[in-house]
């Protein structure tokens, strides 16, 4: 039975009746006839839900998110602060080991979340006082950043690394060491492959658990569509299950690691597996097929693991900072697009930029009509390659979506710089993803879309362009603006009723979703929602 959806103020994000005052929902969960109250009403539907003036958009696609691993790090790991120094660690620590009902999931391994070099004597955590604390239980803490860790002896030795003759660096990373050159057991990006791999990765029931958590996180704040940015095989394995448990109340478009250790958690014989058969998890709501890479690091104190243009040669990128070997890449690159799957290219230096860049201009010498590939993040771009990204039918995917606070902002970090204007103004498609994995504690994008709408120089951004970003263009990126990001005759009914109007209210970084709709179906009610704290900070 059809129900009508009425007296509401719908943005419809059509631009042929961008709005309207009420639609149907038809049984098979799509959108019906979209139109007035009086339209509408007409059509003697079953059931009628009067809105009472209330601010209709389509659900929001989130471009960039760790749904498995964000969730998995709010259930079940130490949250120990961004404020924690060695002593606040301990403390935090073992009141969570004394408190916590999952320690079985990951054996006697103690993992927290996050620490901040500027918590510690000279800006350098050292595992000494680890040690002392917690003797041979294996301990790890990811660094704020979330791309390098820090652990203690147990934690090192039982991962593989010899902290009695201190490894030479990585080519692609490196330790933190002490004056006599021992490790500190801080390892930075490629230096910590063994340690990602080594860490224990849970039960299958607790990666149910979380990846359900993060989907009803998404529906929270509005998104029924979301990019996951680091599949791995415990990933495909939760996101079949979930879905065909009735419970994937999201679209799903997993991007499968090709290169990248920090959020990958695996070793490359296992990841290559995972991407040859990935088609094998596809179901309804869940779509496995697409693949990621990072090419650098941040470009984020102390360790700024970002890749910038050379200084002596500025047309060319640093390659010593670039993570994934050349050939290795341009093979990859060649292989998937011959494929027909989209590849998420991690890039937050005007270097790795270029060279992604660079990289796909060479694919789509071979196949000019290729599938539609994303550069993530852009932190930091040459003005010079603005235009390259419409060229080349790449998108330009924005995160993570925290650039309204002042730590990420250029005044503060000159190469945070999210250039959205001068995309937007040389034709790029542009998205935007929360990159909810790190110190956030939830994939509300609303405070940085309030930041765009300021005025501030690179930001001037209307919001009726940023209403559409975040709906029907992140639709458009995965290939899926025929079945939803707008109010439409046909499309899936996904929509959320906001206690705003996104295209007039003074402010809206507090806002907040009362409803989410999947498929024609409530699947998110603030009413009765136990987290609704959440919801509704400016930051």
């Amino acid at each position: 039975m059809a129900t009508a959806y009425v007296n509401a103020k719908v943005y419809t994000v059509d631009p042929s009746k961008p709005w309207a005052e009420a639609f149907l929902v038809k049984e098979d969960g799509t959108f019906g006839e979209v139109g007035t109250t009086a339209e509408i009403s007409a059509k003697a539907p079953a059931n009628i839900v009067d809105l009472k003036g209330q601010f209709v958009m389509p659900g929001m696609h989130d471009a960039h998110c760790h749904l498995l691993i964000a969730s998995q790090e709010k259930l079940f790991e130490a949250k120990l602060g961004l404020d924690a120094g060695p002593k606040e660690v301990v403390e935090r620590f073992k009141a969570y080991a004394g408190s916590c009902n999952h320690l079985e999931t990951v054996g006697n391994w103690l993992i927290g979340n996050f620490y901040h070099y500027a918590n510690f004597p000279d800006e350098k955590p050292d595992r000494e006082f680890l040690d002392k604390a917690f003797g041979d239980q294996p301990v790890v803490i990811r660094e704020y950043t979330t791309h390098n860790i820090f652990a203690n002896t147990a934690a090192l030795k039982a991962a593989g690394y010899d902290v009695d003759n201190p490894p030479d660096d990585p080519w692609d990373g490196y330790y933190v060491r002490r004056p006599d050159g021992s490790i500190t057991g801080e390892l930075v990006e490629g230096a910590a492959k063994n340690m990602w791999a080594a860490i224990p990765k849970g039960t299958p029931e607790s990666h149910l658990e979380a990846l359900e958590y993060g989907v009803k996180m998404a529906n929270r704040f509005g998104f029924t569509a979301v990019q996951e940015a680091s599949a791995n095989a415990v990933y495909l394995e939760a996101a079949k299950a979930l879905d065909e448990a009735g419970k994937m109340t999201i679209n799903l478009d997993a991007h499968v690691v090709y290169w990248g250790w920090a959020f990958s958690q695996e070793i490359p014989d296992t990841l290559i597996k995972s991407i040859n058969n990935a088609h094998k998890y596809a179901t309804k709501h869940f779509n496995p097929n697409m693949v990621k890479f990072w090419l650098d690091g941040v470009p984020w104190h102390p360790h700024l693991t970002h890749c910038p243009l050379d200084a002596e040669e500025p047309e060319k990128p640093d390659y010593k900072k670039i993570l994934v070997p050349l050939q290795v890449f341009d093979m990859a690159i060649d292989r998937l697009d011959k494929e027909g799957r989209t590849c998420k290219v991690h890039c937050c230096g005007q270097g790795s930029a270029r060279h992604a860049l660079d990289t796909f201009e060479k694919i789509r010498a071979k196949r000019p009509n290729g599938v539609r590939h994303e550069i993530a993040h852009n932190m930091d771009v040459h003005p010079d390659d603005f235009k390259r990204y419409k060229e080349l039918g790449i998108t330009a995917e924005m995160s993570p979506a925290v650039w309204h606070d002042k730590d990420y902002q250029p005044e503060y970090n000159p190469m945070s710089v999210y250039p959205f204007t001068g995309l937007r103004d040389a034709g790029a498609l542009l998205t935007i993803g929360s990159d909810w994995v790190f110190a956030p504690e939830t994939p509300n994008i609303f405070p940085a879309l309030q930041a765009l709408l300021e005025g501030r120089k690179g930001w001037e951004m209307t919001r009726e362009q940023i209403l559409k970003i975040v709906t029907i263009d992140g639709a458009f990126a995965v290939g899926r603006d025929k079945d939803e990001g707008s109010i439409e005759p046909g499309k899936l009914a996904n929509f959320i009723i906001l206690d705003r109007d996104m295209t007039s209210a003074e402010e809206i970084a507090t806002t907040i979703v009362k409803k989410t709709f999947f498929e024609g179906k409530e699947v998110y009610d603030y009413d009765s929602d136990e987290l609704k704290h959440f919801q509704g900070r400016s930051g």
